[in-house]
């Protein structure tokens, strides 16, 4: 937390910071867990010592005032003259705000909105942690509409947290708003969201006329880091992933409910009004994955540490074993009951994901199978062959992932195969010092699976290295709340632009768009890429298209130096063919990198002619016959066939394009699509699956502008049918990584189908209209 809201401190004032929050929170536990029903009395007997330690007046035995007077006598010390005054007044002044809080739960009172947003930033202990953060800094009065702003911010962001476990008696913002407005917990929530997003804009106003006055000495930079520690705050709520909003309460208006699309549209932007945080990222939850979950649990039962994380491992493993498919069987069998792995199981495994990537014999293709054989190692004591061995390769040819990926194999292979000089000193070297840089994710480059398999590798050779035990703890942290290990954890940057281009289309959320767009650009790489995620260093060509779209749609203009640089950055990574690759020059073509690549460039104008004219020709060539495309960082036919269609259609006015093949092509993708809807309606990852709400939602975009009329009214009865009370649309997950491993950030299936709904709302307009 310390660090997030005083990035550039000293290591002190962190360490001083952090000893803050943990005693306030540790005094605001005492009445979460202790005192829950506690009387204004007893509140007051609590804080009371409290008080009089930092205004002097005693110190007391009890031992949270023992513990306050060593804090106080070490944050005192150098501080400006009437700083102690003024944070002794802050302090009472929460002291108090908590007492009052006590008296309206003792008597049941309901505050208005007003007042409860007046003594909610009192209670939330912003204002004396900014006062901590300050402590060298004279008095400005004028910056006071900051301090508000940042304690309403941070207060109001928790509360749409808590709000889905208050217990009776206590009192929220988002429950004040539903009585005091009469509207269902829903819809109070998403007016508490903007409220949020009102405060900024009132922090951005404020903040540039303090900045612009001239009577303060570095008032701009003393405004930043007010700036700074609100998003820090802000984002520590996030990352700490103590809260998780759930508010299953919907309702609607009478005169929206006559429209069903109308209807589920209403309720689902509600629920994504909360998921984008007040700094303008998305950061959803990843679910928890069977593979992270075992190699970390062999990492931990190598490592003799962490018995009760260990158990809580195993305990998720066991209760997915029975919906386990085959390859997760098999790893989760390989990890707990090794005794049983079979004498094939290395051919076992590589037959659980049939395909060209792990099939194949040369580059890619020996590296993932030997990756597998690898973790089936590490997990059961497999066997390997020395013959499997990936050949080094130049590590500056390779993404980061692959990177960590290539030297962790090669070293499993020489130290288990009798050939430990197979891999070199310096290779060994990289892999440790490549794990030592972090970049502040809980998660070496967001990637459980990938810093999992690094530090398996770097404990068979080095295992009292101290990145692995800092590793740990970010590993410990990153855990989801069922005990399991995700697979990333985040990929708010490519979820903010995929957002934020389907928000536009809504006005109730195009109000958060602004600073999603701030977000996004600030993440732009210096090589013009984007990485998936906030911290990571590897761009990608997917996220880079993605987060040019948004940027072009959002205000291009305004964005028109971040959309040459990513424009130049796919230009370089484009290959001979007109293919682009996910990560690097030089890499195989992708379908959906292609894809991608097209839509952001289209817009460029006659400087990427060439580019997109041999992209499209890509793209056309690509397509099989019975009109589909080959999947990659997919599991779903129609998630290939909307990006590729979307290019196409982007491509249409560039000159050179063959628009007779153009077409076809289209023409084959929506029949494609018309010749395998389901009976239901819609439509699963291929036709053999049941259908799902995300390949569906993925379908209708196509089938709306291109398929034949009776088609897509099915499928939006079938996607309208699979919205549950809370306004989501669950779905299995389709994103893949690494491929053919599925992996789930819910939010994807509720922004794919806020799209197609939204789609469909414009196509029954323009009906109506003709």
């Amino acid at each position: 937390m310390a660090g997030f809201v005083a990035p550039s401190a000293s290591a002190a004032e962190v360490e001083l910071l952090a000893c803050w929050g943990a005693f306030i929170t540790l005094v605001d536990d005492v009445f979460d867990r202790d005192l829950q029903h506690a009387s204004p009395a007893e509140v007051r007997a609590v804080l009371q010592p409290l008080v009089a330690v930092v205004a002097g007046a005693g110190t007391g035995t009890a031992p949270a005032a023992a513990a306050l007077e060593d804090l106080w006598q070490r944050t005192a010390v150098g501080t400006v003259p009437d700083w102690r005054r003024r944070f002794a007044a802050s302090y009472a002044s929460f002291a108090e705000a908590t007492c009052e809080e006590a008296r309206w739960r003792e008597t049941g009172y309901m505050p208005s909105v007003q007042e409860y947003v007046r003594l909610r930033r009192r209670t939330i202990t912003v204002a004396p942690l900014l006062l901590v953060a300050q402590r060298c800094l004279s008095a400005w009065p004028d910056a006071e509409g900051l301090h508000d702003i940042c304690a309403d911010v941070v207060a109001w962001t928790n509360d749409l947290f808590d709000a889905g476990s208050e217990q009776a008696g206590q009192v929220g913002l988002v429950d004040v708003l539903a009585r005091e407005r009469g509207v269902d917990r829903g819809e109070a929530a998403e007016t508490a969201r903007a409220m949020i997003e009102e405060r900024l804009d009132d922090f951005d106003g404020l903040a540039g006329q303090l900045a612009a006055g001239w009577c303060v000495e570095g008032a701009r930079s003393r405004v930043e880091t007010v700036r700074t520690f609100l998003d820090g705050a802000v984002a520590w709520q996030y990352e700490s992933r103590r809260y998780r909003a759930t508010l299953p309460s919907q309702r609607v208006s009478e005169g929206v409910r006559a429209d069903p699309v109308e209807t589920a549209v209403v309720r689902l932007e509600r629920r994504l009004a909360l998921v984008v945080a007040p700094g303008g990222a998305v950061p959803d939850r990843c679910a928890s994955r069977v593979l992270e979950t075992a190699l970390f649990l062999a990492l931990l039962r190598t490592r003799g540490t962490h018995r009760d994380e260990q158990r809580q491992l195993a305990s998720y493993l066991e209760r997915r074993r029975g919906d386990a498919d085959l390859l997760d069987a098999l790893l989760i069998d390989a990890c707990l009951r090794p005794h049983t792995l079979p004498a094939d199981a290395a051919d076992a495994a590589v037959d659980c994901v049939a395909g060209e990537s792990v099939h194949g014999v040369g580059g890619r293709g020996r590296l993932k199978r030997s990756m597998l054989h690898a973790v089936l190692h590490v997990l059961g004591g497999l066997r390997l062959n020395a013959q499997d061995t990936p050949d080094p390769a130049p590590t500056n040819a390779l993404s980061t992932f692959s990177t960590i990926h290539l030297l962790a194999v090669r070293v499993f292979y020489a130290q288990v195969t009798g050939y430990p000089h197979t891999v070199s000193t310096g290779e060994r070297f990289q892999l440790a010092d490549l794990l030592d840089d972090d970049q502040g994710r809980l998660l070496w480059e967001a990637s459980a699976a990938t810093e999992l398999l690094g530090l398996n590798a770097l404990q068979s050779y080095r295992p009292g290295h101290p990145v692995i035990d800092r590793a740990i703890t970010g590993l410990l942290h990153a855990r989801d709340s069922d005990g399991g290990m995700p697979f990333l954890d985040s990929q708010d940057v490519w979820l903010s632009a995929v957002g934020g281009l389907a928000f536009l289309g809504r006005p109730a959320l195009r109000r958060y768009t602004a600073r999603m767009g701030e977000f996004v650009a600030a993440w732009q790489a210096a090589d013009g890429g984007w990485p998936f995620a906030s911290g990571v260093r590897q761009t990608d060509v997917d996220t880079a298209a993605r987060c040019m779209e948004f940027l072009q749609a959002l205000d291009a203009d305004r964005y028109r130096h971040h959309l040459d640089r990513g424009a130049a950055y796919l230009a370089v990574t484009a290959g001979p063919d007109g293919g682009f690759p996910t990560w690097l020059e030089g890499d195989d073509p992708d379908l959906d990198m292609t894809a991608g690549a097209v839509i952001a460039l289209a817009t460029r104008g006659p400087s990427c002619t060439r580019l997109v004219t041999a992209a499209t020709r890509f793209i056309v060539d690509a397509q099989r016959p019975d009109g589909t495309w080959t999947p990659s960082w997919t599991l779903s036919e129609s998630s290939v066939i909307l990006r590729a269609v979307d290019a196409l259609q982007a491509a249409r006015g560039t000159p050179g394009i063959d628009s007779v093949r153009l077409t076809a092509a289209i023409t084959r993708a929506a029949a494609r699509l018309t010749a395998t809807q389901q009976p239901d309606g819609g439509w699963g990852h291929t036709p053999d699956n049941a259908s799902d709400a995300l390949s569906t939602a993925q379908a209708i975009p196509v089938t709306a502008r291109y398929g034949p009329p009776h088609v897509t009214p099915a499928a939006t009865a079938y996607l309208l049918s699979q919205q549950d009370e809370t306004g989501r649309f669950p779905a299995p997950p389709d994103q893949v990584g690494p491929r053919p491993m599925p992996f789930d950030f819910p939010v994807v299936a509720d922004l794919h189908t806020l799209a197609a709904l939204t789609r469909v709302r414009f196509v029954q307009r323009q009906r109506r209209a003709a």
